[in-house]
C-alpha cells in the first residue's frame, strides 16, 4: 500500500509554542529506553522529524554522535540554538525530510522517531531506516497518547467542543490527509517495521501524571498541525478566547489533572 502524503509546512511557525509547551518524555521512559537499546555514551542515535528535540536532548548524553534531522526550518533554527547554548558540539542537526535524508548505511545504533510517525511515509522511512542502522541495532517510536482533549474528564469534554469547533472554522480536517484514520487501523505502526524487516520487540508504557493550565493548553493547541497560529490565519486570539471561557471553572476548583500516556515501541534490526 503506498504512504500517505502530508503536507510538508504543516508545523511552519509552530517551533516557539511546540519547543514551549509539548511535556518532555518522562525521565523513566529515556532511561529504560536508553538501557533496552544498549546505550553506552559512544555510538551514534539519529532522531528523525526531531521538533525541537524532545527526544535528541533527553538522549544526547547517552551518545558520542547525534543527528537531529527534521523538514521545518523553524524547527532545526531552535535545535541548534539551543545546542549551542549547552555546549553540545556533538549534536549534528539537519533540515531534510527523514525520507530524503542522505544517511550512510549501517551508521547508527539507535533512531528515535517522537511523536511523528504518523505523519511521516511510514514505509519508505521504516526501510530507510533499517538500512541505516547497524544489523542488531534498534528504532523506538516514541509517543505521548491521546490529546488532552481526547479524554472523558469534564474539562476534557468542554476543550473537545471548542477544538472540534475551531478545526470546522479553520479547516484543520483539510490538513488531514484522506483514509488517514483508515490507513492507521488497517497497517498500525507494528505492522509497518515487521514489513521492513523490523523484529518488533514490544511497547513499553510509562503513564505520567501532569497538570495543565488554561495557558498551557492553550500553547499546546498551537502547536499542533491542525490548529497552529499559521493554520488559524488571525483568528488565534478567539479561540484562546474560547478556551479561557469554557476551562475557566474547571481550573478554579480543581486544575485540569490529566494522566499522559507516554510509550515507545521498540524494534531492532536483525543481526543477518
Amino acid at each position: 500500500m503506498a504512504d500517505l502524503e502530508f503536507r510538508r509546512d504543516l508545523y511552519r511557525g509552530t517551533a516557539r509554542d511546540y519547543d514551549r509547551f509539548r511535556v518532555p518524555y518522562p525521565r523513566s521512559l529515556i532511561d529504560d529506553l536508553a538501557g533496552r537499546s544498549g546505550a553506552t555514551g559512544r555510538g551514534r542515535l539519529l532522531d528523525l522529524a526531531c521538533g525541537t528535540g524532545q527526544v535528541t536532548f533527553a538522549l544526547a548524553g547517552r551518545f558520542g554522535e547525534v543527528w537531529a534531522v527534521d523538514q521545518e526550518p523553524d524547527m532545526t533554527s531552535v535545535v541548534r540554538e539551543k545546542a549551542r547554548a549547552a555546549g553540545l558540539g556533538h549534536i549534528q542537526v539537519l533540515t531534510s525530510a527523514a525520507e530524503d535524508l542522505p544517511a550512510p548505511e549501517g551508521f547508527f545504533d539507535l533512531v528515535t522517531i517522537g511523536n511523528a510517525f504518523h505523519r511521516l511515509p511510514r514505509g519508505a522511512v521504516a526501510a530507510s531506516a533499517l538500512r541505516w542502522l547497524r544489523p542488531g541495532q534498534f528504532l523506538a517510536l516514541l509517543y505521548s497518547g491521546d490529546n488532552p482533549w481526547s479524554g472523558e474528564a469534564p474539562w476534557q469534554r468542554a476543550m473537545a467542543e471548542v477544538v472540534n469547533h475551531w478545526m470546522t472554522r479553520a479547516g484543520g480536517h483539510d490538513r488531514i490527509p484522506p483514509g488517514y484514520e483508515q490507513d492507521r487501523r488497517e497497517r498500525p505502526d507494528r505492522a509497518v517495521l515487521a514489513e521492513a524487516g523490523f523484529e518488533v520487540l514490544g511497547q513499553h508504557q510509562f503513564p505520567t501524571g501532569y497538570a495543565w493550565t488554561t495557558e498551557t493548553l492553550t500553547g499546546l493547541v498551537f502547536s499542533t498541525s491542525v490548529l497552529s497560529r499559521a493554520a488559524l490565519g488571525g483568528q488565534a486570539e478567539d479561540l484562546a478566547a474560547d478556551l479561557r471561557r469554557e476551562l475557566r471553572d474547571f481550573q478554579a476548583v480543581g486544575g485540569l489533572p490529566e494522566t499522559i500516556g507516554f510509550a515507545y515501541e521498540l524494534a531492532r534490526r536483525p543481526r543477518r
